[in-house]
């Protein structure tokens, strides 16, 4: 027969369980969330009314369900764990900020989107995370055609954007809002807009860099891929889109927390992970285009940086 725990049990398991915060990485700091989910659900067993333990149980969803979305790129998952964090803690605006952007990006559920973002708006959502959350809104209200709402909307990014930290993201969100296909594939090539283009097209580009006239990285798919003249390369999610972002500002110095702010959306990243990502970036790089100089001559390496300045043309797909 199962034997609850006391109070004065849980909290010197607690004790325990704190002490051992940041000692590990990857599947052990998962373990470590995990048993502390366990734990702050056997607290609640034995008070509900103890806001502590919903709070730091939300606190753990919300990691978990970060976690998945970010470094693993499970959507789905990320959505079920997420809306836990919601439920648990749910003054608390960052569950509703991350679920708006997964309907958006996994299933283009507009209305929940929209239903999400609002409410991590009214909970107080603050900083970077509220420019890009209106940025997703007005994405959002363009695809149901309320124009309207869409252009207040951007007007109030800009507005709250006054440093012009978030230009790129919001010249992004502005593409995407621009076109009248619901979901286009858009080309960005160096110093030119982004435009539309059809799957047609999109195809022939790749085949191009097939036959050496170029390079393209594909965002616009599920499972992204890297063309070169040597090889094609499947790049992970995060790779995919540091790389993709280099190529946007081709021949321009990226510092460290630029490329942070462009791709992680002000989650915390480590202090070694952008140099990790450029290093594989870079073998993969070397194996599909067949050249041995990447560091040297493609992806470089500045006093402030990371640099685009590759000797042939370069196109970038996403939706």
């Amino acid at each position: 027969m199962f034997k609850q725990l006391t109070l004065d049990e849980l909290l010197d398991l607690e004790d325990d369980w704190l002490n051992r915060d940041g000692l590990g990485e990857g599947d052990e700091r998962q373990a470590w969330i995990e048993e502390g989910i366990d734990l702050y659900k056997k607290f609640l067993r034995t008070n509900r009314n103890e806001s502590r333990y919903s709070i730091m149980l939300a606190d753990l969803y919300l990691e978990w369900g970060r976690d998945e979305k970010i470094r693993h790129g499970n959507e789905r998952r990320a959505y079920d764990i997420l809306r836990k964090a919601a439920l648990h803690s749910p003054k608390k605006p960052d569950p509703y900020y991350h679920l708006s952007f997964i309907l958006a990006n996994q299933d283009r559920k507009w209305e929940a989107a929209l239903f999400y973002g609002k409410e991590a708006l009214e909970k107080g959502i603050a900083g970077s995370k509220k420019i890009k959350l209106l940025c997703n809104l007005a994405l959002g209200y363009a695809r149901l055609d309320f124009n309207q709402q869409s252009e207040e909307y951007m007007k109030e990014t800009k507005h709250l954007d006054q440093a012009g930290e978030h230009e790129w993201f919001i010249e992004l969100y502005e593409d995407k809002i621009r076109e009248n296909m619901r979901e286009p594939i858009l080309l960005k090539e160096a110093e030119s807009k982004r435009r539309p283009v059809s799957k047609r097209d999109s195809e022939k580009l790749k085949d191009d860099a097939m036959a050496g006239n170029c390079v393209v990285v594909d965002l616009a798919g599920d499972v992204k891929y890297f063309y070169g003249f040597q090889d094609t390369v499947r790049l992970e999610r995060r790779e995919a889109e540091v790389l993709g972002f280099l190529m946007d500002h081709n021949a321009q110095v990226c510092s460290k927390a630029k490329i942070e702010n462009g791709v992680w959306l002000d989650q915390e990243v480590a202090a070694s992970t952008i140099k990790k990502y450029i290093t594989n970036i870079r073998k993969k790089l070397s194996k599909a285009m067949n050249r041995e100089d990447i560091k040297e001559q493609v992806l470089i390496t500045t006093d402030d940086g990371y640099m685009w300045k590759a000797d042939i043309a370069s196109f970038v797909l996403r939706r």
